[in-house]
């Protein structure tokens, strides 16, 4: 549909729908919808093709109050919302401060590339701006499994949602992305009357402070499943790195290790739990002045150690830590927590990637990679760090980098 351009035309035609307006609002306002339909709270995370403005169920306003409401369908040449505004003398409520990146339906706008956040300024008017710089969160705690007797209660925001029949537990009564259904029934057994278990995550305090995403699909839906894979493998309260835009990878310190054979150990194993840590913090996220766990989705074999308390230890992952712990140190960050800075990388009492901590003190985000090569003793571990630099935001800072 045309749109209307003619400056004098448009000035004619409100300034007559203004008066016509004036005669019949008073027999209509009375019976105008109230509600206000913004999909959106302020800082809400949009995409292309989302509904951010539900034009059916917008709060209509008198004309002859404010006459400014009929500007924007004007322009857009939207004629069925110009007729129904002068028979009913009342417009749709103009919500948009700026139309960037909004159609004419309400829907986020093909011109959005990436993501986009709302913004809603005291008057309640919103505009959509484009995401142009690196965006992370966090894992957050969403829904908590509670026993109650012999029932789990889901309960989100201390409020309960859903009540399962322990018995009744299974992939379609329970979300089981973190914990399975069987775990769940298994945790059940054990715990007292009361007791709690977190069965889902959200992700939230945004790097950009923009509002908490909840739910699966809505995260993948912004973000991609890339990112809510991420969540499931990595530890409560990690660092998740959302969003990418316009961003360098940069290559800033390596380290390399290798499992060798001792004497006494198994060399098959210990080059298995090698395999296991690599792939434990390999495309670990760490923040600026941030600090990260590796996955939480791992497994290690545990071989007989009389000097561990517990009498065994996952031996194999102290080459691959010393491959960790080279990079990192060689950045000037501090030694991650449950190492040790001798041969013995890993300490026995800490578990490789849930509870080994690293620390990045620079300016710049950084992402590990980690791998191996080779078989047995002669398994080699290589580790690089990289730095990602937002290419559009200027860090008042130098690299740590050692290349």
């Amino acid at each position: 549909m045309a749109k209307l351009t003619n400056p004098y035309l448009l000035i004619g035609i409100l300034f007559i729908t203004v008066l016509a307006s004036g005669v019949l609002c008073h027999a209509y306002t009375g019976s105008l919808n109230a509600t206000e339909s913004i999909n959106a709270v302020n800082g809400t995370t949009v995409v292309s093709g989302d509904l951010l403005i539900d034009n059916s169920n917008i709060r209509k306003e008198p004309l002859a109050s404010n006459p400014m409401n009929i500007l924007r369908p004007l322009i857009n040449g939207n004629y069925m919302t110009l007729v129904t505004s002068v028979l009913t003398g009342a417009a749709p409520k103009d919500v948009i401060k700026k139309s960037n990146y909004i159609t004419s339906d309400g829907h986020i706008s093909s011109q959005l590339n990436g993501i986009g956040k709302v913004n809603m300024d005291s008057n309640g008017k919103i505009e959509v701006e484009e995401t142009d710089e690196l965006l992370w969160g966090y894992k957050l705690s969403d829904t908590y499994a509670v026993k109650s007797g012999d029932s789990v209660n889901l309960v989100r925001d201390n409020k309960t949602i859903k009540t399962v029949a322990i018995n009744d537990i299974n992939n379609d009564t329970v979300p089981i992305d973190y914990v399975s259904a069987s775990g769940l029934k298994t945790w059940t057994e054990t715990a007292k009357e009361g007791a709690n278990i977190t069965v889902d995550y959200y992700l939230g305090n945004f790097s950009d402070g923009r509002a908490s995403v909840h739910g699966k699909e809505n995260i993948i839906h912004l973000f991609g499943e890339d990112v809510y894979d991420y969540m499931c493998e990595y530890t409560p309260g990690c660092p998740v790195l959302a969003y990418e835009h316009n961003a360098s990878e940069v290559k800033v310190s390596s380290g390399l290790s290798y499992v060798e054979s001792l004497a006494g150990y198994p060399t098959a194993i210990r080059a298995a739990n090698a395999r296991e840590f690599a792939r434990g913090w390999n495309g670990t996220f760490v923040p600026a002045h941030g600090t990260a766990h590796g996955k939480e989705k791992v497994s290690f074999t545990a071989i007989a150690e009389s000097e561990a308390a517990s009498g065994s230890a996952t031996h194999g992952v102290c080459p691959p830590g010393r491959s960790l712990r080279a990079a990192l140190l060689a950045l000037g960050n501090p030694l991650p927590t449950g190492m040790s800075s001798g041969d013995e990388a890993i300490l026995y009492e800490y578990r490789p990637t849930i509870d080994v901590l690293v620390k990045n003190t620079g300016d710049y985000p950084i992402k590990i990679e980690m791998w191996t090569e080779g078989e047995g003793g002669a398994t080699r571990i290589y580790t690089n760090v990289y730095e990602i630099r937002d290419n559009g935001t200027d860090v008042n800072s130098t690299s740590n980098s050692t290349s």
